[in-house]
């Protein structure tokens, strides 16, 4: 029964994976990020699909969808700026190059210019809840961690004299 989840689970959602993977290389070579970190993001880019995929087979709404993944995302993109001594930015962006709805935004404008006004409205209101959630995702997680390394340095600050 599990094994039969899981391949079905494999078979859906494999090639949105893999592209992601894909896309998420061409972003690094494209922003000119340095070849021995694109794995980094490409790694950052799979996760954060896998997680969307995954979450949107648990049923979870469209914000959590996407907020989780960012927020994932974010915790390892500031992990792995430590480990590597780089920007997390270096590492966050093409993480969260998959996320972005893309597609929507697109369904939104189409709809605009065709003149379908119920359509537009439901479209603009998707892709603003995934932005949010995207935005709330990184921007929880960063703030967590900005005041974790501030805290360390005001202590030294303090009491290292």
């Amino acid at each position: 029964m599990r094994i039969e989840m899981i391949g079905a689970f494999c078979e859906k959602y494999l090639v949105m994976i893999v592209t992601a993977a894909a896309g998420t290389a061409g972003y690094c070579l494209n922003v000119n990020i340095k070849r021995n970190k694109i794995i980094y993001g490409c790694v950052g880019g799979v996760l954060s699909t896998f997680l969307y995929c995954v979450f949107v087979e648990a049923g979870l709404s469209l914000l959590l969808q996407n907020l989780i993944p960012a927020a994932v995302v974010t915790f390892y993109a500031e992990v792995l700026a430590r480990v590597v001594k780089a920007p997390a930015t270096v590492f966050l962006i093409p993480s969260i190059i998959p996320l972005v709805p893309g597609g929507r935004l697109y369904a939104t404008m189409r709809a605009i210019v065709d003149g379908e006004g119920a359509d537009a409205r439901v479209y603009a209101m998707e892709t603003i809840v995934i932005a949010l959630g995207i935005a709330v995702g990184i921007v929880v997680v960063s703030l967590v961690f900005y005041h974790i390394s501030h805290k360390r340095i005001q202590f030294k600050v303090r009491f290292d004299k």
